[in-house]
């Protein structure tokens, strides 16, 4: 039952007087509810680099570091061993330069994903209660602000509408070359995450971003999870 499994999540983070799950904890969340993503490992020694397929993404996991963009502790697109290596001792440092007594849990070693990036997010709304987003994702999200919103819990066909409503949806029907958008996929994770917001009233924050979604299917490459 994903509730009882995500619930214990929740505990652990609560019983450490936090509430930010770290990339970790939020993509075993996702995973409860069905949610795809990147095929990834947590290292804690910069040996086992040795060990893994390139190319990949690299990010310092830590129950600290909330926004790991601002922090400067991911690094992507890593292609050989010697840029994993400096890349490690990079993140490393860069993690204790943004916070003093920094606890790292470890380096999640992640495939990197191709596709158009979108965003599937939540938050509360002072009127409305909690919301669902759905939109283009990436960096440039909040300056782009290519997004849609319901009212959470939505329907199917709540859920095709959203996809319809961007400004950029011909993004997702293919452009310049690039396969159109697994429809389906996205709108599956939509109506996934719906049920996760649902049996979970006590997020306060949810943000996917990015999904990278193809002609196959969509995955997710970052979550971000905040309590009440």
């Amino acid at each position: 039952m994903p509730k009882s499994e995500v619930s214990n999540i929740f505990k652990k983070v609560r019983s450490q007087k936090r509430n930010a799950l770290t990339a970790v904890e939020s993509a075993h969340v996702l995973a409860a509810y069905g949610i795809p993503d990147a095929t990834s490992q947590l290292i804690t020694k910069k040996e086992e680099l040795a060990k893994i397929k390139f190319p990949v993404a690299l990010k310092v996991i830590s129950p600290d570091l909330v926004h790991k963009t601002e922090s400067a502790t991911v690094a992507v697109g890593i292609k050989t061993l010697d840029e994993a290596n400096l890349a490690y001792d990079t993140l490393i440092s860069n993690a204790k330069k943004a916070k003093r007594n920094v606890k790292i849990d470890g380096i999640l070693v992640q495939e990197m994903l191709s596709g158009t990036e979108l965003i599937v997010g939540s938050s509360r709304d002072a009127q409305f209660g909690q919301t669902i987003m759905f939109g283009i994702g990436g960096i440039f999200v909040e300056v782009m602000k290519d997004v849609t919103f319901r009212v959470n819990p939505i329907s199917k066909t709540d859920a095709a509408e959203m996809l319809d409503e961007v400004k950029a949806k011909k993004v997702l029907e293919g452009v310049r070359g690039k396969a159109p958008v697994n429809k389906n996929a996205v709108l599956n994770i939509l109506l996934k995450t719906s049920q996760l917001l649902q049996d979970c009233p006590q997020i306060k924050e949810l943000d996917i971003n990015p999904l990278f979604a193809g002609d196959k299917d969509a995955r997710a490459a970052d979550a971000r999870i905040i309590l009440e």
